[in-house]
């Protein structure tokens, strides 16, 4: 609990330190996100005014973000590649924005097809068995099941960009793996990151609209790369001190 509020912290700290710069980017990556804002915002708004069901819409919402998705890729690597200098303690640029923008436009891409299709897919599940099976006891428990899926989901999709680009071999099929690792091994450290992180979104979102324009990518990515920085940290420490330990063994 104590590293969680470490790293909190020191989100705040180097957000704070490099303020102008990354809320410019900050912007620019939101701009670049409308498209897909849009594409989920719009079919379930329409679906809750009409108040019919929201199958369809998260259906349609599914087909529109996928080249929705293409602007907010790149954007959101090269957000999540600043923030990983900053919180490393390098100095940031546009033209290192720009740089991972374009290195990883069509990688980010097909993972956030991925990602948005998984969470889509476990909406549509959680919706529709109770609709397909109203009345049946065990149906509580499923939906109970899909919530949690989705959930972890969520919890994993926190740590996987920056695992991603802290990773010497990119796949983020291990950076998925890693971040589902670091999830599950740290559940008291991830859960209070993601409170303060979706609690500044919901803050900045409800609240204070303009703020989210402002910084609200940042309150998600920030923590998040902070969090795996500090896992990564740990981890060495722990690594060199059990190598160390079996080096003594050895000689003894």
């Amino acid at each position: 609990m104590i590293s969680a509020f470490k790293v909190l912290w020191k989100t705040i700290k180097d957000l704070f330190e490099d303020m102008l710069l990354l809320i410019l980017m900050n912007m620019l990556t939101v701009v670049c996100g409308i498209p897909l804002f849009a594409a989920f915002g719009v079919p379930i708004y329409m679906a809750l005014a009409s108040k019919s069901t929201l199958i369809p819409a998260l259906i349609v919402a599914l087909i529109l973000a996928i080249p929705a998705a293409i602007p907010f890729g790149g954007a959101l690597f090269g957000l999540y590649s600043v923030c990983d200098r900053v919180a490393n303690g390098f100095a940031i640029s546009w033209d290192y924005y720009f740089s991972n923008f374009k290195q990883s436009f069509w990688k980010a891409w097909r993972y956030l097809v991925l990602a948005n299709t998984v969470e889509l897919l476990i909406m549509i599940n959680f919706l529709w068995y109770p609709q397909a099976f109203a009345g049946q006891p065990w149906v509580p428990w499923v939906m109970g099941a899909w919530l949690a899926a989705g959930f972890f989901w969520l919890v994993v999709q926190f740590y996987v960009f920056p695992f991603y680009i802290e990773q010497e071999v990119k796949s983020f099929r291990v950076a998925l793996k890693n971040a589902a690792l670091i999830a599950g091994a740290h559940p008291l450290f991830t859960l209070l990151l993601l409170v303060f992180s979706v609690g500044l979104i919901a803050l900045s979102t409800l609240v204070i609209a303009p703020l989210f324009v402002l910084g609200g990518l940042l309150f998600w990515v920030m923590p998040g790369t902070e969090g795996v920085i500090n896992r990564i940290a740990v981890y060495r420490v722990r690594l060199e001190a059990e190598e160390a330990k079996g080096k003594n063994k050895t000689h003894k």
